[in-house]
């Protein structure tokens, strides 16, 4: 019975698998489908995906895992294959599946999650791959943290990692149960002279003044008149302060009656500090960037 050349060229292109829908689009009926399957011509992989000839590498099966399962792309460690990482750990091909259900294919580890957006994608090679940061990202939750750390640094100092790009993706992903997130939490702590105990609104802050181009404040800084007492953030330069305030602290009255006196001082000693929230961090980042860079410029030239 066989396959049409135009089938066989399709199959081809897509690690030797084809849809259904292909090959109705390619001029068979769906009883002619049906007869290739009982023949043996086509053999099922999972509903409506058909293997035509067998895979014969890593990038077959991720291509017949991309084109049969929905939205997947490529990731962890077939994404670090495909984007070419230094120091690649060992071969697991893997896809992740936007979606709460589960999926399964040949040969393949699916993985599935909630948190996959757009701006974490590229491609590569002809296929939908998570891009550097995500890549690294998903490799801390799969790794040894020695190995995820040698790979990371490598790539850092090759410049495919930009540390602003990774501390903002970590700060949008790193939560309590995610995988991963411990790891590239101290990864990113480790090369910014950053406490691992930092607040999540205080990474979440760096990481939004990084992406906006700023240059990174000094956490943690000691106030010069209070030795005992610390900035959250400070540009001494331009003796610029940031307070990180959480909505938890402001609903205490005398908290904020603190923050007013401690912001007057500083005044007298030519600082100035400025809070911002949660909120800001959400809602109005961009405003929140243009502040510190306004404040940092008229400060630097006055």
């Amino acid at each position: 019975m066989g396959l049409s050349p135009k089938v066989i060229r399709l199959a081809a292109r897509q690690g030797g698998y084809v849809k259904r829908e292909q090959l109705v689009n390619a001029g068979l009926s769906e009883s002619a489908v049906d007869r290739r399957l009982g023949s043996g011509d086509l053999t099922i992989v999972i509903p409506s995906l058909y293997q035509v000839f067998p895979s014969t590498d890593h990038v077959d099966s991720i291509r017949g895992a991309l084109l049969g399962l929905p939205n997947a792309v490529a990731s962890h460690q077939s994404a670090a294959h495909l984007l070419d990482f230094p120091l690649l750990p060992a071969l697991e091909p893997t896809v992740t599946v936007p979606s709460p259900t589960t999926h399964r294919f040949p040969g393949v580890t699916v993985r599935r999650n909630d948190d996959l957006d757009p701006s974490h994608l590229t491609s590569t090679k002809g296929l939908r791959v998570t891009n550097v940061q995500r890549s690294v990202f998903d490799l801390a939750g799969v790794l040894e943290f020695r190995e995820f750390d040698r790979i990371a640094e490598a790539l850092l100092l090759d410049g495919r990692l930009k540390m602003r790009h990774f501390d903002l993706i970590v700060c949008q992903l790193a939560r309590r149960g995610k995988p991963g997130s411990r790891s590239a939490r101290d990864f990113v702590a480790m090369r910014s002279g950053e406490d691992p105990k930092a607040t999540k609104l205080e990474r979440k802050g760096r990481a939004i003044l990084a992406a906006g181009g700023l240059p990174r404040p000094i956490p943690q800084y000691p106030i010069p008149w209070d030795r005992h007492r610390r900035f959250d953030d400070a540009y001494p330069d331009a003796t610029l302060a940031i307070e990180w305030d959480s909505r938890a602290w402001h609903l205490q009255q005398q908290a904020m009656s603190s923050d007013r006196q401690r912001d007057r001082v500083a005044a007298t000693h030519g600082w100035i500090v400025v809070r911002f929230t949660w909120s800001d961090l959400m809602e109005k980042r961009n405003e929140v960037v243009a502040t510190v860079a306004t404040l940092l410029q008229d400060r630097s030239t006055s």
